[in-house]
């Protein structure tokens, strides 16, 4: 496989929790580090020409095995992690099929079941529904990154606040939250994302920024969300339950002076 008469200009393997694409390009090697759902979580062009493709491969498997995961890519990759061949078509096709299904596909069944409730309670502004919503909120937080040269790139957007369970008021604001990867401080992105006042259908849009050795992935930061909605409901039904109450009160209050004024005319 490795030989000049065989030389490769594709290949794909998968190695512990991640898959590996590698083609050529004008200028040198493009190639991608997706997930078992086939995922990008990341890639890059690998510009020199003049090396073998599998030299390329290598080297950044050796990358992976050696450095910090600062961005996720890493997985589950140890030293002792060993290269499974893959049908390089077949692995392009299935990225094909993930990049289409958009931001909504996730390996962790926590995102998964998150967003299916959104889906469920999300009450569209602009005509716009959860995924579009998000949609949108990836192309802006993607732009604001690229345009100003921060060090962090995109792993998941999520809406959340009180928009996700329909529990907003006429004033709320649309709360979502992005994973990131990278460098960058959660305080230096979250001012980033603030700066232009950012709006959908003229409701302003509260962007969190978390990353995994600060606040935490999706993952872990979820369930914490999904509890505080949880507590908000519970708070929002009683007082919605006790403002029924006193209207019941105040009406039969009402009846039972209607009927005493009744029985004082009729005894006139």
């Amino acid at each position: 496989m490795w030989s000049e008469e065989t030389r490769e200009t594709e290949l794909a393997f998968k190695i512990a929790d991640r898959i590996i694409s590698i083609q050529e390009c004008d200028g040198g090697y493009d190639y991608s580090i997706m997930n078992e759902h086939y995922r990008e979580i990341d890639g890059g062009v690998y510009d020199d020409p003049a090396v073998d493709i599998n030299f390329v491969l290598l080297s950044i498997v050796e990358e992976l095995k050696e450095n910090p995961d600062t961005n996720g890519a890493k997985g589950n990759i140890t030293k002792e992690s060993k290269l499974i061949p893959l049908d390089y078509d077949e692995v392009a096709e299935q990225a094909d099929i993930a990049n289409m299904a958009g931001p909504a596909v996730y390996s962790s069944r926590v995102i998964m079941e998150f967003k299916a409730k959104t889906e469920e309670c999300f009450q569209p502004i602009d005509g716009l529904g959860a995924t579009e919503i998000e949609e949108l909120v990836e192309e802006y937080v993607t732009s604001k990154l690229s345009e100003n040269d921060f060090d962090a790139s995109g792993r998941g957007v999520v809406i959340s606040g009180s928009r996700c369970r329909g529990l907003e008021g006429k004033a709320s604001d649309l709360d979502v939250v992005v994973e990131l990867s990278g460098d960058e401080s959660e305080d230096d992105l979250f001012n980033l994302l603030h700066e232009d006042n950012f709006k959908i259908g003229g409701v302003p849009v509260d962007i969190n920024p978390i990353t995994k050795y600060k606040s935490g992935t999706l993952e872990e930061y979820l369930p914490g969300v999904e509890k505080y909605l949880e507590e908000k409901y519970q708070k929002a039904s009683v007082r919605k339950k006790l403002k029924e109450k006193k209207s019941e009160i105040r009406e039969n209050d009402e009846k039972a002076d209607k009927d005493n004024k009744k029985k004082s005319e009729n005894v006139r």
